[in-house]
């Protein structure tokens, strides 16, 4: 199983947008066994899963930070989802004032199952939570979506900064590419494009995730935008990327 944290410490930039599409994509088109895990408290990719549980005391992905049972919480069609909601706040707390080991939770999880799936899509908080870097040590790669403005890439170097602080939990942790969200084609941003593909030191995939409509109505509905709206330039980009990043992964489709 590859695990791959889709993570950017910087809010609004289509970081749950990148995971659920790309985890329905990996598990719809290209027939992947996929397990998306939320791991923000904020729990959007849950409730687009309607698997929030809002008022619950727990959530699967708390559970996990408790190393206590977490059953799968939504299955379908090669998909399934590890949920989360406001209580992982509250885990999350409580690991961090443990004297035990706090960076392994998910990790060890993940190892218990990682026969079951192919891939895993971590989405994580805009913070550097105790289990944001519980991600970072489970995962292989990381993807770091970015919206081109003054601060693309200070979200950049901050991510880069604690993979390189984390180095000794996990060797094998490396940034697989910048992914540009929301694009439009201005004068400004092409500018602002060129300028980050010569200055940052991380690979910028080629594909670029066209701003539209359709992605805010996709998400009121629930629903993938492969499904909602397969012909819009955000779905056909985003099926543009997952083939981009298999190619470059060397993976076969």
């Amino acid at each position: 199983m590859k695990t791959i944290a889709i993570i950017n410490l910087k809010g609004g930039v289509s970081k749950t947008t990148t995971a659920i599409n790309m985890a329905t994509l990996l598990a719809g088109r290209h027939r992947k066994r996929v397990l998306l895990f939320d791991n923000d408290p904020q729990g959007n990719a849950s409730q687009f899963f309607n698997c929030y549980e809002e008022g619950k005391e727990t959530c699967a992905a708390a559970e996990i930070l408790r190393r206590e049972s977490s059953p799968i919480r939504w299955e379908g069609h090669g998909l399934q989802v590890i949920n989360a909601n406001i209580s992982l706040l509250a885990a999350d707390n409580a690991l961090r004032a443990s004297a035990e080991r706090q960076d392994n939770r998910i990790k060890e999880y993940l190892q218990s199952i990682e026969d079951k799936f192919d891939y895993c899509i971590i989405d994580n908080p805009p913070a550097l939570l105790m289990c944001t870097i519980n991600a970072l040590c489970a995962a292989d790669e990381v993807i770091v979506p970015v919206m081109l403005d003054n601060w693309a890439i200070d979200g950049v170097e901050m991510i880069a900064a604690q993979i390189e602080g984390l180095k000794s939990l996990n060797k094998k942790l490396k940034i697989a590419g910048i992914l540009l969200t929301n694009y439009r084609k201005t004068d400004e941003n092409e500018v602002a494009e060129k300028w980050l593909r010569e200055h940052c030191r991380y690979r910028v995939f080629e594909t670029k995730i066209r701003r539209s409509d359709k992605v805010t109505a996709a998400t009121y509905y629930k629903e993938p935008l492969e499904k909602y709206s397969p012909r819009s330039a955000a779905a056909v980009t985003y099926r543009k990327f997952v083939n981009e990043y298999f190619q470059e992964s060397g993976v076969q489709k």
